[in-house]
This record gives C-alpha cells, structure tokens and sequence, in this order.
C-alpha cells in the first residue's frame, strides 16, 4: 500500500503541474468540488489540506517518527480534510480509502506480525 500512496502522490502532482503550467487551465482544483461551491473556495480548501499535510509530515518527522509512517500519517490527515472542508467526491473518498488502508499496512507490520 504504501508504493501505491507515493506512486498516486507522484502522478497527481505530476498531473497537476502539467494542468497547471502546459495546458494552463484555471480551474485545477475542479476534482475536489461540486457545482455548487465556487472554484476558489474548492482552491483555498484543497491548499489548506496540502499545506497542512506537508508541514505535519515536516513535523512528524523532526519528532522522530520513520518517514514511511510520517506519509501515512500526514496523508490521513490531508485525506479527511479533504472529506471534511470539501463536497463529498469519489476523489477525496478515495484519498480516504488509500489512507485506512496505508493505515492498516503500517499498524499491521509495526503490530501484527509481519
């Protein structure tokens, strides 16, 4: 599960870059909202989550944790932000999925026997 989270954080990114500066569409963040919410509101959220994913990894790594668990745990945090400030989307349900299951991976091998 975890090569998944960095492959899928990787192509996302990469995506968006390509969005963003090559096809120079205005509306990136469209994944994250429905019609009713305005794009600059689906914006602010979607940087939020993000900002506050990368300084809790930041964080939980100065605090010592492996940066194997760190991911997991700041993609989490990002993944129900999402479900939280945001419309539900199959998108950040998703998100929500990879981040239980990246979850259980990492309980099981630190507790389970593997």
């Amino acid at each position: 599960m975890f090569w998944i989270l960095v492959i899928a954080i990787v192509l996302v990114h990469l995506n968006l870059e390509y969005r963003l500066w090559v096809r120079r569409e205005e509306d990136v963040f469209a994944k994250y909202r429905d019609g009713k919410m305005a794009p600059l509101t689906a914006a602010k959220w979607a940087y939020y989550a993000k900002a506050v994913f990368l300084l809790a990894l930041i964080l939980l790594q100065v605090a010592g944790l492996e940066f194997r668990g760190a991911l997991i745990f700041a993609f989490t945090v990002y993944a129900v932000l999402l479900q939280w400030l945001l419309p539900f989307k199959i998108y950040n349900f998703l998100n929500l999925m990879l981040a239980v299951a990246c979850l259980a991976e990492w309980a099981w091998t630190r507790w389970g026997g593997a």
